[in-house]
């Protein structure tokens, strides 16, 4: 079912729902695509609104409740980037647990990208460096041989990092989904998935 349709139908469902045993309309608001649910003057949450929308045989994701419910950031030294991708401008580092407001998702194809399961040593800048579990990387090559990734590494202060690894160290993410969140001093920027968690 097309996306648009399928989040217009859980609008439509929802609201409906929403609306049977309360009082007039004049106390609910009819929100926007992916605006929260108001109820009594109340947004309901994620999981509020999976329930009613599951009550009525509509399957969502979370994806399609954007904006809802709390979010936060779970892992350390995780990026802000400018756009959905790895290669994109890193604008700032988020705080682990730290609490974002979800604005929008995107689901993107982004060929090479990948994040390290754990900690590799590649080279460059005039010796070898130790890059942390969790950090995003380039996989520029594969050798089936050694089963092994070539990977690049753009570090703001020694330039670019090469090295070879086991392709057991790093989880490609070619298919992914990013977040574009709100921190509370009102900063915006994007954040894979696999960082973020809902409540």
């Amino acid at each position: 079912m097309n996306k648009t349709i399928k989040s217009l139908l859980l609008l439509a469902v929802l609201c409906w729902a929403s609306c049977k045993d309360t009082p007039p309309p004049s106390k609910m608001e009819t929100p926007a695509t992916n605006q929260p649910i108001v109820q009594n003057g109340q947004a309901l949450d994620i999981n509020q609104q999976k329930e009613l929308a599951a009550q009525n045989g509509v399957e969502v994701s979370e994806s399609e409740l954007v904006g809802m419910g709390k979010s936060f950031i779970n892992g350390s030294n995780v990026s802000v980037r400018k756009s959905a991708s790895i290669k994109a401008e890193k604008i700032g580092v988020f705080d682990n647990q730290e609490p974002v407001k979800v604005l929008s998702s995107l689901n993107v194809t982004n060929e090479g990208e990948a994040i390290l399961s754990k900690s590799v040593t590649v080279n460059g800048g005039g010796g070898s460096v130790t890059l942390t579990k969790g950090k995003a990387v380039m996989i520029e090559g594969f050798k089936e041989a050694t089963n092994s990734y070539l990977i690049t590494y753009e570090d703001p202060k020694r330039g670019l990092l090469k090295g070879e690894i086991d392709a057991s160290s790093a989880e490609t993410i070619i298919y992914a989904t990013w977040y574009n969140v709100e921190r509370k001093n009102g900063e915006t920027g994007w954040v894979l998935g696999k960082f973020l968690k809902n409540e």
